[in-house]
């Protein structure tokens, strides 16, 4: 053999025990996978009853309704007959208790879907990793085996086919188990989906019955609903968190105003402000000219009225104009600024305005 074809025989001589450990530790894991499958296989017989889950979910809604969230919950804790529909209820019933968000259900529906495609990735990357390591498990101890036939050595070609022979039919175990893994917990996983949907469409939907299968009696009256009847449990109200209301953003003017004193802005007069002014018997003129009125801190005589003060002059808070520096923009600044300046006069003959300050001549 020439150098470059040493080489490759070399490489491929080095990927042997790589090879052989990531089989025997693809063999553990399909079996541990196995073993998992068993337990919820298990889990699915021997809990699992539709009718049970419609039953706890209405019970969990009329509790919900009647205010004791707590019983709602240990309603909702029994449904424990797979470990993705457990983990489900779990994260759901933190979300009642916390923050309580309309569209945090159907999140939590949607993640699930990508939780259980995550586990079903797992065997499938053993049905076709298990027999790819049997390929390769089976070809690198070729190569010597057939060095051993050319030599004569016997024992050399025993002990390599032994080895990849052995390591094939780890391969094709390991692809077959996680064939069939994967076959199965598809369908569990799909049923599971189902059932948090139709639970959540139970506990957060509209909660009709349908009008068809009803009966009616002789006397002409339809049959009334089934009444819904649950166990209540204390309510304790410190077991549930209440998150803190958010202050109130204040809102800021989007244009800048300039800063006036409290003098500028007008306020209703008080009665002390106001003058007190006697007021003649009926059938005397009133003179024109007004009195001036008593200095503070003076008596006021028997039968006077107060009269409200002339109401200060009230002043807006002035915007800032285009006139003021402060509103002055930079040339590079300006977005207008290759316009020109604006025609103060309007166009006659409704013609366009022009960019420049220049009036339009006539035509």
């Amino acid at each position: 053999m020439n150098g470059l074809q040493q080489t490759i025989y070399n490489a491929s001589r080095v990927l042997l025990w790589p090879v052989l450990i990531a089989a025997l530790v693809c063999l553990v894991w399909v079996l541990v996978e196995f073993g998992v499958l068993l337990y919820e296989l298990w889990l699915r017989f021997r809990y699992r009853d539709l009718d049970a889950l419609q039953a706890r979910t209405l019970r969990a809604r009329k509790a919900f309704e009647d205010g004791k969230p707590r019983s709602a919950y240990r309603y909702l804790q029994e449904n424990n007959y797979s470990i993705i529909v457990a983990r489900f209820l779990f994260d759901l019933i933190r979300n009642y208790q916390t923050e309580r968000l309309e569209a945090k259900p159907l999140k939590l529906l949607q993640e699930y879907e990508f939780y259980t495609i995550k586990r079903l990735e797992r065997t499938r990357v053993l049905v076709r990793l298990g027999p790819m390591l049997g390929l390769m498990g089976t070809l690198i101890p070729l190569s010597p085996a057939l060095i051993g036939l050319a030599s004569g050595n016997t024992a050399q070609l025993a002990d390599n086919l032994t080895t990849a022979f052995s390591v094939t039919v780890l391969g094709l175990l390991i692809g077959g188990v996680a064939f069939v893994i994967s076959i199965v917990r598809d369908r569990l996983y799909a049923q599971d989906i189902s059932d948090m949907e139709y639970l959540l469409e139970l506990l957060e939907g509209r909660g009709g019955r349908l009008r068809s299968g009803r009966r009616l009696s002789k006397r002409g009256v339809w049959e009334s609903e089934p009444l819904i009847e649950y166990e209540a449990v204390d309510e304790e109200p410190g077991k549930t968190l209440v998150l803190p209301t958010l202050a109130e953003v204040p809102v800021e003017p989007l244009i800048p105003v300039a800063e006036g004193t409290d003098e500028d802005v007008g306020s209703a007069p008080s009665p002390e402000d106001e003058a007190p002014v006697s007021v003649p018997p009926a059938g005397t003129p009133v003179s024109t000219p007004a009195a001036p009125s008593p200095a503070a801190g003076a008596p006021v005589p028997p039968g006077a009225t107060r009269l409200p003060k002339a109401p200060p002059k009230y002043t807006e808070t002035p915007l800032l104009g285009f006139e003021d520096p402060a509103m002055d923009w930079r040339p590079d600044e300006d977005p207008f600024a290759d316009l020109g300046p604006v025609d103060p006069r309007p166009p006659a003959n409704g013609a366009s305005a022009s960019g420049s300050g220049e009036p339009d001549k006539p035509r």
